[in-house]
């Protein structure tokens, strides 16, 4: 990442766990450059273990979708209105905004008409849909800075002053290696809850699909966090869910089902053998496909500039479920 002078206080919003994530990465090296730096923000133990204050625990502000966005209009409107008079009381010189444009984009509106230089890592994907997002980007924020080369390329033909900065999760993934020799699937459905509750019931089914076939091969769910656990937990009880060192428990599978665009870099970036889908609401299939301006949705093709992930997304529940389980039969 090139030099760039951030001024304390420093206020991150994260408001979900792959945020979280990133900005705790982020803060780190933040750390190196400014180590009497004032950090807080909105986030979770990511942020608060790498240094930040948090102000506000984020806890389950994500949604997902047109029709998850919808659903949640109220609470986010209540998450914003909160974060927005935590902002104007602290008063920081720098706003960085990470990820989860429905509640940050408007974030970086305050930020900006209170005098805060506005950064956004992870920014919005309007490369792939909802380009008229783009003139109200270049009123409220300063610097875009990404991890994806493409998407950095994008921003900046756009007119944006933009940082390429180099992906703070591979050289964290690099140090993986496989330590448990078992045969295992392992199993992430995401980490918001409404992706849960829809992409488990897939995922269910193929389990039983698996086990029916004898297959001595272990399965596991692998949560993101204690709060996804909990969830997981909470909706199943057929398939043992890991939650720990959610990396190396990824390391040492032969195959992952994946849901999460995070968790989809993640494997690609550790090698590991993984397929990828997506039930998505029928909303979000019927009407949010019409403004999506590329073909390719999964996050690691998209960086790796190949199909290297087989992608499924329909909001067809049939359908998904058995090409999850043709893609799934080469490996059992």
């Amino acid at each position: 990442m090139k030099e760039t002078k951030f001024l304390s206080p420093i206020f991150l919003c994260a408001g979900e766990p792959s945020g979280d994530v990133y900005a705790g990465l982020f803060i780190k090296r933040l750390r190196k450059q400014l180590p009497d730096a004032t950090i807080i923000g909105v986030g979770d133990g990511n942020m608060q273990m790498n240094g930040a204050e948090i102000v506000l625990w984020y806890e389950r502000l994500a949604a997902f979708g047109l029709s998850d966005s919808l659903s949640s209009l109220l609470s986010h409107y209540s998450s914003y209105r909160q974060i927005a008079r935590i902002l104007l009381d602290t008063r920081p010189k720098t706003f960085i905004a990470v990820a989860y444009p429905g509640l940050n984009i408007p974030l970086c509106r305050i930020a900006k008409r209170h005098g805060m230089k506005v950064f956004y890592m992870l920014p919005p994907q309007i490369w792939a849909w909802g380009g008229f997002r783009k003139n109200l980007l270049k009123r409220w924020i300063d610097v875009v800075i990404s991890v994806f080369p493409f998407e950095a390329d994008f921003y900046r033909r756009l007119g944006f002053d933009t940082i390429l900065m180099d992906n703070p999760l591979f050289s964290l993934l690099g140090k993986y290696t496989r330590r448990n020799r078992q045969p295992r699937i392992g199993f992430m459905p995401g980490s918001r809850r409404t992706q849960i509750l829809r992409n488990l019931p897939v995922i269910l089914e193929l389990t039983n699909f698996i086990r029916t076939r004898g297959s001595n091969i272990e399965l596991c769910l692998i949560a993101f966090d204690s709060q996804t656990a909990a969830d997981l937990s909470s909706q199943q009880s057929l398939i043992p869910v890991f939650n720990g060192d959610r990396y190396q428990m990824m390391k040492d599978c032969d195959l992952l089902v994946v849901s999460s665009g995070t968790a989809s870099l993640e494997a690609a970036a550790m090698r590991i053998p993984q397929i990828f889908f997506h039930r998505v609401s029928f909303l979000d299939d019927r009407i949010l496909r019409r403004f999506v301006s590329v073909r390719e949705f999964n996050i690691a093709n998209l960086h790796y500039g190949k199909k290297i992930v087989p992608c499924f997304i329909s909001s067809e529940y049939r359908l998904l479920v058995q090409q999850v389980k043709d893609a799934v039969t080469a490996y059992i």
